[in-house]
């Protein structure tokens, strides 16, 4: 990383009124899920244990790590934005138990839980981790995330909504009402002049639908910011770009179709479109426990930063640490404004 531009970032960081970040209001929707990490060592391994406890009729698998924690990108990018002193309020609809296990997930960390509803189906994912491959395997069932419409909300929500510093929409691709909520929240957002963040999630499921997306939701206005990754972009630039060039080349060209600005990130690099394009390569990490949420702490981080006033490649590396942090925490921390000036200081 260039030494430059990690003590502008640390000077950035240190001069920040930390008294006055509660002061900005994020609202996140409309996805929360209970996560189940089973962890196991190789695919190959784990596909012949199976198939022969299988043929001998069933039985145990033993010694198998497992977690439970939480999930969505809403939720968790909610909690990330919290853990960095933001005010965070998390729209979403699961069941009583789901609120239970959302007051200790998130609640004790200050998010607000005022737009939980609790007349649906938790949704809940089995994500299956491999030590021999980066990438993971998630089974899921999305519950109540499924079917959230705009016609979920309420006066509270939609009072959130336009008193926001920031709204940001999610997980469309398990939504079949994703764009027709995306559409109308930052409609609604855009009466008080809100900011908007609009993250699809992997669309592949839904690749008949995503024309429809870019005209109705990306096209619009409306969107200030839009993240996504290098698998995302794929399907959005309808072509597999395989090196670092070829990705910036697609995510500049896919900016000439949409008017807000494109925030990218990758394992390798991450990058800001908007006039301009800047280009901030990953931190090093030595032990990754994880890839599942790297985009959820990397957008948190994102959102931040863009809230405080941060220049591009001081807010993409921002963003960078705090998903590296992430992904190396062996407890799932998202970071704090603290432990990113502890590693830019221990690491210039």
């Amino acid at each position: 990383m260039e030494p430059f531009l990690q003590k502008r970032l640390l000077q950035s960081l240190e001069h920040l009124k930390r008294q006055d970040l509660p002061r900005f209001h994020v609202v996140m929707l409309p996805d929360f899920f209970i996560d189940h990490f089973v962890c196991f060592e190789s695919v190959e391994k784990t596909c012949a244990a199976i198939k022969s406890i299988a043929a001998q009729g069933g039985g145990n698998l033993p010694g198998v790590i497992q977690r439970i924690h939480q999930g969505g990108n809403a939720a968790n990018t909610a909690l990330g934005l919290a853990r960095l002193g933001l005010s965070t309020h998390l729209i979403c609809q699961t069941d009583p138990f789901g609120l239970h296990l959302l007051q200790f997930l998130l609640g004790k960390h200050t998010v607000d839980l005022s737009g939980v509803k609790t007349d649906g189906k938790l949704a809940m994912t089995t994500a299956l981790e491999f030590q021999d491959h980066f990438e993971n395997i998630m089974i899921g069932d999305p519950g109540s995330v499924a079917s959230f419409a705009f016609e979920t909300l309420n006066d509270h929500d939609r009072e959130l909504i336009t008193s926001a510093n920031l709204v940001g929409v999610t997980n469309w691709n398990l939504n079949r009402f994703g764009t027709d909520l995306a559409c109308k929240v930052f409609a609604t957002a855009k009466k008080q002049n809100v900011r908007t963040f609009f993250d699809s999630g992997d669309p592949s499921p839904r690749r008949p639908d995503i024309p429809e997306l870019i005209q109705k939701v990306l096209m619009n206005p409306s969107v200030d910011v839009f993240g996504l990754n290098e698998n995302e972009l794929n399907h959005y630039s309808n072509s597999v770009n395989k090196t670092q060039e070829d990705m910036i080349t697609a995510v500049e060209s896919l900016k000439k179709k949409v008017p807000a600005r494109i925030d990218f990130h990758t394992a390798l690099l991450s990058s800001s479109v908007s006039g301009t394009t800047t280009v901030v390569p990953t931190i090093p990490v030595s032990t990754i426990y994880r890839s599942t949420g790297a985009g959820d702490a990397w957008n948190a981080a994102d959102i931040f930063a863009d809230l405080l006033g941060f220049s591009d490649d001081e807010r993409l590396l921002f963003a960078n640490i705090c998903a590296g942090q992430y992904i190396s925490s062996s407890d799932m921390g998202h970071s704090t404004i603290d432990m990113v000036i502890n590693y830019i200081k221990n690491n210039l």
